[in-house]
């Protein structure tokens, strides 16, 4: 699958949203794990967390931060901004919550600063890949 590139079974998704839900259906089928930003609302960011650290387990993990992940009314810079997304304090504790896994990389995406006048997208994105170095951070410093 994937080329041995990606473990569909050590993959999460976190805060999906959108009516096409027929979007996911590689995900699924690949068995993916797929957690919409209302799962997030609903369970609470602590859940999320949990089920995030069961999916990658002990393994190496990479970390990819989708910005349009974020609700538009924080980051509107991004192609395909949605309503109901995530709040950056709610990305913020995800990440956190991701210290002591395995961390070999990560990168922020999606990030478009020309849609955004007020600059907020490009802060979140910054923050973002903040938090992302501090898990690299933790890593090392646990060796």
């Amino acid at each position: 699958m994937l080329a041995g590139v990606l473990d569909p079974e050590r993959t999460i998704q976190i805060g999906i949203r959108g009516g096409a839900e027929y979007l996911w259906e590689f995900s699924y089928a690949s068995g993916m794990t797929v957690l919409h930003a209302e799962d997030v609302a609903e369970k609470g960011v602590a859940a999320v967390i949990e089920a995030a650290r069961k999916v990658v387990g002990d393994g190496p993990t990479y970390v990819t931060f989708d910005i349009d992940s974020l609700d538009p009314g924080f980051a509107p810079g991004t192609g395909t901004p949605e309503v109901g997304g995530l709040t950056p304090r709610e990305a913020l504790v995800l990440l956190r919550g991701l210290r002591g896994i395995d961390f070999v990389g990560g990168d922020v995406v999606e990030v478009a600063p020309q849609y955004d006048a007020t600059t907020n997208t490009a802060q979140c994105g910054a923050q973002m890949l903040f938090e992302l170095l501090c898990l690299a951070a933790d890593r090392v410093s646990r060796r």
